[in-house]
């Protein structure tokens, strides 16, 4: 029988994980908290075998993530000036990236977007549209454990100076066809390109998947 591949388990592990979590938040039975239990045990083990996370950091997440799942979500800040467009370089990897993280609970994408690009760049920028909404892992060759999607929002400074922040060492503007190493793990060129695509002409559609 031909071995599946990792994505088809990572899919399976996700799912088995997911019927853990929304099991444990709303059963009262004890002997079926014993079942889901094992079944996130279960789920994380495949994870560990199958990623290069190890097991506590897999257990930190996904214990503390409980209820009914939902895939996260990263909110990236799209900013282009005299065509070429604006990275900050990040610490933990000392590679490039476009500003923005995880979006936090109570604020609107678009006050995400601005917070990201001031804590990470220095610049007030205003939110123009959306250019993208895509899932993470379908473009990404070493997918997360857990399913996570990503926003792409065109902006425009409005103000401000270049200024790293905590996460951030560097600031600076780059011509696509020119562009620093990547943090690939969290933007890639081929989104940039189209990101740049989209920017250049105002009626296409945003991409999504």
């Amino acid at each position: 029988m031909e071995k599946q591949a990792p994505q088809h388990w990572l899919t399976i592990a996700k799912k088995i994980n997911s019927i853990a979590q929304t099991g444990l938040a709303f059963t009262k039975d004890k002997f079926d908290r014993e079942r889901y239990t094992e079944l996130l045990d279960l789920s994380i083990e495949i994870l560990n075998n199958i990623t290069d996370i190890d097991t506590g950091k897999l257990n930190f997440v996904f214990n503390r993530d409980i209820g009914y799942q939902t895939p996260k979500v990263g909110i990236r800040a799209v900013v282009f000036e005299n065509e070429k467009i604006l990275l900050v370089k990040e610490k933990m990897d000392g590679k490039w990236s476009l500003p923005g993280g995880y979006a936090d609970t109570g604020m609107l994408p678009s006050e995400i977007a601005v917070n990201e690009v001031k804590e990470e760049s220095g610049y007030d920028v205003k939110p123009l549209r959306i250019l993208g909404l895509i899932d993470y892992n379908k473009h990404q060759e070493r997918p997360f454990p857990f399913d996570v999607y990503q926003l792409f929002m065109e902006c425009e400074i409005i103000g401000g100076q270049p200024q790293s922040g905590i996460e951030t060492s560097d600031v600076g503007f780059f011509d696509i066809t020119d562009l620093p190493e990547l943090s690939e793990r969290r933007v890639t060129r081929q989104q940039i390109l189209k990101m740049h695509e989209l920017y250049q002409n105002k009626h296409l559609a945003p991409i999504f998947d």
